[in-house]
């Protein structure tokens, strides 16, 4: 009987850890890319200097220029999040900068996220107090990103936040908690970028189940996001955050499952 609980705690818990579910309104708003003056953008990445003012580039790049041009060309579907980590994944490829080590100048990372409107709330970039990247591993760099307070929200999708009714009850996604900074980093698997081993990031809503054992959950950790290229899909990673266990009580089974359970789904995200 003790065996036959456990599993069935597994699959339950299965659930929460999905956290980007989205609804037949969201799939059509993620399917318009954002119209954006790419000229502007690339001349952004050009301008980008470190703390010390030395530029990240200094020359131009064809190659990335072409890159950069598709990753905003809005005939493709793609999500701004997408935008957003391919972008970072292109300036640590390109930069000639001789540092491997990086602070990036904080108000040129502000007029690139502004003009790339990589965030669908504008303001949220003038929240950013630094930007840290590491190029000591080239094919897997390592990007934090810093806040002006120890903890931060990203409402998604305008507060509406996105959902979808699943397992006997409504899955809500509501906004991202950053506690302070979040860090992450990024690589090249095929065409598709892919975004991992995030820290101090959740994803925060009303996530869990209803029947057999019901399940209620509100923090969700992303693991790894891959994006699919040419379309706005991404197979996602997750699994419930620790600070889950403590905001809210729980049994011990259901922390010690949640330590080794991940959810891997194929759908469409953004922020």
């Amino acid at each position: 009987m003790i065996k036959n609980f456990f599993f069935i705690c597994l699959i339950s818990l299965l659930i929460p850890a999905t956290a980007f579910s989205f609804d037949n309104q969201t799939e059509v708003n993620l399917a318009k890319t954002a119209q954006v003056d790419k000229k502007q953008v690339i001349n952004d990445v050009y301008s980008l200097v470190d703390e010390e003012n030395i530029k990240l580039f200094n020359q131009k790049d064809s190659e990335m220029d072409k890159l950069l041009e598709d990753l905003f060309t809005v005939t493709v579907p793609r999500s701004k999040l997408e935008q957003f980590y391919t972008m970072l994944y292109y300036i640590s490829k390109y930069a000639t900068i001789e540092k491997d080590e990086i602070k990036i100048d904080r108000d040129s990372t502000i007029r690139l996220l502004i003009s790339s409107k990589v965030f669908s709330d504008p303001g949220f970039p003038k929240r950013i107090s630094q930007v840290y990247l590491s190029r000591v591993d080239r094919e897997t760099p390592y990007y934090k990103v810093s806040f002006d307070s120890d903890q931060i929200e990203l409402e998604l999708n305008k507060s509406y936040g996105y959902g979808i009714s699943r397992e006997g009850m409504h899955q809500q996604a509501k906004s991202l908690v950053f506690y302070g900074s979040f860090s992450f980093r990024l690589r090249k698997k095929e065409e598709n970028v892919e975004a991992f081993d995030f820290e101090d990031v959740d994803l925060y809503g009303s996530f869990g189940s209803r029947g057999f054992i019901n399940v209620d959950i509100q923090y969700v950790a992303i693991k790894s996001v891959e994006f699919h290229k040419g379309t706005d899909m991404a197979l996602v990673k997750a699994k419930v955050s620790r600070k889950e266990f403590e905001e809210n009580k729980h049994t011990w089974l259901l922390s010690l499952v949640t330590r080794f359970v991940n959810d891997k789904s194929l759908q469409p995200i953004d922020w």
